[in-house]
C-alpha cells in the first residue's frame, strides 16, 4: 500500500487521503477526494491501542534516551534497511537516537518461525529481552495474537530521572525500612496536580517478534513502520480495523488484505503527540492531542 499526502478542509476534522484512483483529471486541476475521519474515532482508537491509556495517576511510557536499533533473523541489507527506516521514523517522531556506532540496542526486531516458542525460550533462558518483565507483561504477551509478539520493558522514575521502587521491589525497600527503623521509602516530587503526576514511565527495552511467513509479501518499509510503533511506545493492536487506519493492524489474525503497511497519518501523529507531551502528564491526557497532529500534518 502506497502513502498518498493528506487532503484537508477547514473545521471539518481530519481527512484520510484516498488511493490514487480517488483523483479526477478536470484539465489542469488535480481534485484529491477526501474521506473525513470523525475526531471521536480517532479518539476512541488512541485509547484502544495504547496500553494504560485512560489512567489519571500514571504517565505514559516512552524512551527518554536514545534509541538504538538493533536486527535479528534478516540478511544484512535487508536488516540495514530495516535500521535506516526505524531511524527515519524515530527522527520525525522526535524520538532521540543514538549517533554512536556501536550503541547497545535497546529496540530489537526478531524475524522467527515461531514466535510463541521464541518467546517462551527467552523467557526459560532468562534472556535480558524478558528478564524484567513483570507477571501482569508476560500475561500480556502471551495473550497476544496473531503473527508479532510485542512488549516493552519499564521503569518507573521521579521527575528528575530517579529510579521509583514499585511492586515487589517497594514492598521489599518497606520491610527493609521498618526492619532499621526507617521511614519507607518515599518519591520527592517538586510538583504535583492533575496535569503533573510527578513521575515518568522510561521504555528501557522494547523487543519485537515477528514470523518469518507472515512477511513473505511485504518489504523492509513496511515490517519497520510495524515496527516503530511497537517499539517507541507501548501499544497494542487495535481489536479490528475501523475508520482510523493504523500499521498496528498489520500482523492481526483478523486483518484485511488492505490492511495499511506503511505508517499512517494516525501513526505519524500519534507518535508525535506522545513525544511532545510533558513525560509526567497522566496518560488519559498526554494523547490529547493526537486528532490537531493529524490536521497540522494534513496542512503542511
Amino acid at each position: 500500500m502506497q502513502r498518498f499526502l493528506l487532503a484537508t478542509a477547514a473545521a471539518l476534522g481530519t481527512l484520510v487521503a484516498m488511493p490514487a484512483a480517488a483523483q479526477q483529471d478536470d484539465g489542469d486541476a488535480i481534485i484529491v477526494q477526501g474521506q473525513r475521519v470523525d475526531p471521536a474515532d480517532v479518539r476512541s482508537v488512541t485509547r484502544e491501542v495504547t496500553v494504560g491509556a485512560n489512567a489519571t495517576q500514571f504517565p505514559l511510557a516512552r524512551f527518554q534516551r536514545p534509541v538504538c536499533p538493533g536486527v535479528w533473523g534478516l540478511s544484512p541489507d535487508n536488516a540495514q534497511v530495516l535500521l535506516n527506516r526505524i531511524v527515519e521514523n524515530a527522527r520525525a517522531a522526535g524520538v532521540m537516537v543514538s549517533e554512536e556506532p556501536d550503541c547497545g540496542a535497546n529496540v530489537w526486531v526478531v524475524v522467527t518461525d515461531d514466535v510463541d516458542a521464541t518467546f517462551e525460550r527467552l523467557h526459560d533462558e532468562d534472556s535480558f529481552m524478558t528478564r524484567h518483565l513483570t507477571r501482569p507483561q508476560l500475561r500480556r504477551v502471551r495473550d497476544q495474537e496473531g503473527s508479532a509478539r510485542a512488549w516493552n520493558v519499564t521503569s518507573d522514575r521521579n521527575e528528575n530521572g530517579e529510579r521509583i521502587a514499585t511492586g515487589y521491589e517497594y514492598a521489599q525497600a518497606v520491610q527493609e525500612a521498618r526492619t532499621l527503623g526507617l521511614p519507607p521509602p518515599a518519591n520527592p516530587v517538586d510538583s504535583m496536580s492533575r496535569m503533573e503526576t510527578g513521575m515518568r514511565i522510561d521504555i528501557e527495552l522494547s523487543v519485537v517478534l515477528i514470523e518469518r511467513s507472515a512477511i513473505a509479501n511485504l518489504d523492509a518499509h513496511a515490517l519497520a513502520d510495524y515496527a516503530t510503533m511497537r517499539l517507541l511506545a507501548y501499544t497494542e493492536p487495535p481489536r479490528e480495523e475501523g475508520a482510523v487506519s493504523t500499521v498496528l493492524s498489520l500482523f492481526s489474525p483478523n486483518a484485511s488484505e488492505y490492511a495499511a503497511d506503511r505508517m499512517t497519518p494516525f501513526d505519524s501523529a500519534y507518535l508525535r503527540a506522545l513525544y511532545e507531551s510533558d513525560p509526567t502528564r497522566p496518560a488519559r491526557m498526554a494523547l490529547g492531542s493526537v486528532v490537531g497532529q493529524m490536521d497540522e500534518r494534513g496542512r503542511e
